[in-house]
């Protein structure tokens, strides 16, 4: 049964539809009680899920957790669901205003805020239970630069008093009970770009047009909004991840970047530990934007190299850090990037998939894509090894350069409604839309949807056409839905696409745009258009196929198929098997087991250039000027590393094996035997002078005697101030290494470990335009 939704009107759950009852009546006086059973059992099994229909336009969906979420519609107002999505209710004191944002508490996500036209909010402490509406006087916030505070309650902040156009705004405004008062607190500030919350929680970023571009401000612990410049250039990019801060500024036609590493400079204030990052070509980058892509093992930065005409349609080059984020090697030329946006895709750490420009030189109208995977993070590249079989068993044939090739996020920015996905809470499985044979297909009816249950190889067709996809409560129910046409099916699979079965969820087919459910919920939102041209959104229900919660027992050990980044992980997901439903996320990492190095955990080091080899080996050919052997500093008795032309990839854990390590040396100290020497030679010459040369001094004078003891302790108090000397500038040597760690792990090539949480942001940074969000284009 189709359900229109009504804002007061609480519809119960069934099992069955009325037109089911029915039938099941006229059922019941044709056939005997022995025959309803088993009518009755058809009616259950064909009625296992149940769908509801609303007209709604999906603006944005947000959850307050699994059952509790949010879908602003720009004209009707706001809605709400406390079952994971498969009711929705109109909150009535939002009705027909046009709603622009959801902003919640990081720390108690049941307090937030609705924004709506004309400066209106609505704030509440118990997840939209109830809300206190705030008029719209006097709030003049950009409700899109709002940030809550990560560890602090009710504390935000953002900017005012904007100028559109200008893109810049003049009012720096915070609040520290942000869910229950209309006023803000506000600072002027003329020609403010952006604002941010600092690593620590405490320091505010900033950068303004034309002025001081980075600054920070102490508000938590009462200091004033005074803006503080440490790094007092023009900044137009600025990206916090995890382990790193990234700006960019320009001067003239020229961009350079700059990174600080948050384990050296936690709080990011130390203008100091700010180093240029370094390309194989130099420091200096043609100022045509740049990305941070990824921070997690490594910091992965993608520089466009469009032309500036058509830089939102062009391409550009990957390149990936050492473990410090400074010293940066190519990995791959020529990714495609449409729309500010990259088609670089995060399976697991150190596994992604990327879309190579194959006539980035000579395209129009129509790039040519290619995608290529690494399980090395971006060490190593190959193409993705195509199924044999159709969905339908029968072989796949492909001539030349043959491969599976998949649309990126590219492709759902464009229009088409899919994208290759991956989540952490299905790990190990990959779904995408494309094709076998030599380049990817545009046309989106030419493509078929494949998966991958192990990180990338191998790959099966799971439906014919392009679709698109969702995983629900984490990883029980796999949903897929055509996007090519109208449609009024959709496939679903309990069991990670290994059997497919058909749902009709609507009466009236549908242009498909989304598929989407709550982080644990076991319902799926589709959204879409009907024939007519109205937005329908359409909630089906799994809850009564997944009958019980899972256990120990229907979990098993998944191990990634080959090692990636020199370990192989042991993660913990559901069993196909198992018809059960997760309760919580428990798909997780078990273990790591190291493997003998080999090349692919290797990559040329800074300065060096790599010659590859058919038999998958390579070699590292200097390029570049030969580090200084000591380095400039170098202080007295510390170890630093001569680079053999390799460096272990960051992250890398693999142990024994194939080994590039860098040879250990140590900065040379002052030898003690030649200041003994020089001190001896200087008190030789002094009594040679004194005595004028006899051998034996004449007796009876107590002159000599005196001038000897005075020399002698003269060259003592020498020797104690030259001991004390050393010591003291060997301490404070010794705290200036500490303070320029990472200058000597800069300039000593060698290699590097460590495991690290980070983060994974798309922006693409157009450093020349005042106009650009620094933000723009966050996936």
């Amino acid at each position: 049964q189709t359900w229109t939704h009504h804002p007061h009107h609480h519809q119960p759950r069934i099992l069955i539809s009325t037109i089911s009852i029915t039938r099941l009546h006229i059922m019941r006086r044709r056939l005997g009680l022995f025959h309803l059973f088993f009518a009755s059992l058809l009616v259950c099994l064909i009625s296992a899920q149940q769908y509801k229909t609303y007209d709604i336009e999906v603006a944005s969906l947000d959850w307050s957790d699994s059952n509790v979420g949010f879908i602003l519609d720009p004209t009707r107002g706001a809605y709400r669901t406390t079952n994971s999505g498969y009711d929705w209710f109109l909150l009535s004191n939002t009705s027909n205003v046009r709603m622009s944002r959801v902003v919640m508490d990081n720390v108690q996500r049941q307090s937030l805020m609705l924004f709506g036209s004309g400066g209106q909010r609505w704030a509440s402490n118990d997840a939209g239970a109830t809300l206190q509406y705030f008029s719209g006087n006097n709030f003049n916030v950009d409700v899109g630069t709002i940030r809550p505070h990560p560890r602090t309650t009710r504390l935000w902040l953002g900017m005012a008093d904007c100028n559109t156009a200008a893109s810049t705004c003049e009012t720096i405004a915070t609040s520290r009970n942000m869910f229950a008062s209309s006023t803000y607190d506000k600072v002027s500030y003329p020609r403010l770009r952006r604002v941010e919350w600092g690593p620590q929680g405490d320091i505010l970023y900033l950068t303004a047009a034309g002025e001081y571009g980075y600054m920070r401000s102490n508000i938590t612990s009462g200091g004033d909004l005074s803006p503080v410049p440490i790094f007092p250039r023009n900044v137009f990019g600025l990206q916090i991840t995890d382990r790193y801060i990234v700006i960019g500024y320009v001067s003239g036609t020229q961009a350079e970047i700059y990174v600080t590493n948050l384990n050296i400079n936690p709080s990011g204030v130390d203008a100091s530990l700010y180093f240029a990052a370094s390309f194989p070509f130099g420091q200096d980058l043609p100022n045509l934007g740049y990305a941070t892509l990824d921070s997690d093992p490594s910091l992965s930065l993608f520089l466009g190299h469009s032309s500036s005409a058509s830089r939102d349609n062009g391409w550009g080059n990957m390149y990936m850090s050492d473990d410090d984020g400074i010293e940066f090697t190519l990995s791959m030329e020529h990714i495609n990037l449409q729309f500010y946006y990259v088609d670089w895709m995060r399976i697991l750490d150190g596994v992604h998939i990327a879309n190579n420009v194959t006539n980035y030189d000579q395209y129009s109208s129509r790039k040519d894509l290619r995608s290529y995977i690494t399980w090395d993070n971006g060490g190593r590249w190959s193409t993705l090894t195509p199924p044999e079989k159709d969905i339908n068993g029968k072989p796949i044939t492909c001539t030349g350069s043959c491969g599976l090739h998949l649309h990126g996020i590219t492709a759902y920015v464009g229009g088409l409604s899919t994208y290759t996905y991956a989540t952490d809470s299905v790990v190990g499985i990959v779904m995408g839309v494309g094709n076998v044979g030599e380049t990817l297909q545009n046309d989106i009816s030419l493509c078929n949807t494949y998966m991958s249950r192990d990180a990338g190889q191998p790959w099966k067709q799971v439906m014919q056409g392009g679709s698109t996809y969702e995983f629900a409560n984490y990883g029980a129910i796999l949903v897929m839905v055509t996007t090519t046409g109208q449609t009024a099916f959709i496939l679903y699979s309990l069991d990670e696409g290994e059997t497919l079965h058909t749902f009709q969820f609507t009466e009236n087919s549908m242009s498909i745009q989304n598929v989407m459910s709550s982080p644990g919920g076991k319902s799926v939102l589709i959204m879409g258009e009907d024939t007519s041209g109205s937005n329908k959104l359409v909630t089906v229900d799994f809850s009564s196929l997944l009958t019980y919660e899972c256990s120990d027992n229907d979990y098993e050990d998944w191990f990634t198929p080959q090692c990636i980044l020199g370990a192989k992980t042991k993660y913990l997901r559901r069993k196909i098997s198992s018809k059960c439903y997760n309760f919580v996320h428990l798909e997780r990492i078990e273990s790591r087991q190291p493997c003998p190095c080999t090349y692919d955990d290797w990559e040329c080091d800074v300065a060096y250039e790599t010659t590859n080899f058919p038999n998958g080996t390579f070699t590292c050919t200097l390029s570049g000027i030969v580090p200084p052997d000591p380095p400039e500093h170098c202080p007295p008795g510390k170890p630093y590393y001569v680079s053999k032309g390799y460096r272990k990839i960051a992250g890398d854990l693999c142990q024994g094996g194939l080994n590039f390590d860098a040879i250990k040396k140590t900065c040379p100290i002052a030898s003690s035997t030649s200041a003994s020497f020089t001190m001896t030679s200087s008190a030789s010459s002094s009594s040679s002078s004194t005595s004028g040369g006899d051998v034996n001094p004449p007796s009876g004078g107590g002159g000599g005697g005196g001038s000897g003891a005075v020399i002698a302790v003269v060259i003592i108090l020498i020797v104690v101030f030259i001991i004390v000397g050393v010591v003291v500038v060997y301490k404070v040597d010794s705290v200036r290494s500490r303070v320029m760690g990472v200058i000597d792990r800069i300039r000593a090539a060698g290699s590097r470990n460590g495991r690290h949480t980070g983060d994974y942001s798309h922006s693409f940074n157009l450093l020349a335009d005042d106009d650009t969000d620094d933000g723009g284009g966050a996936l």
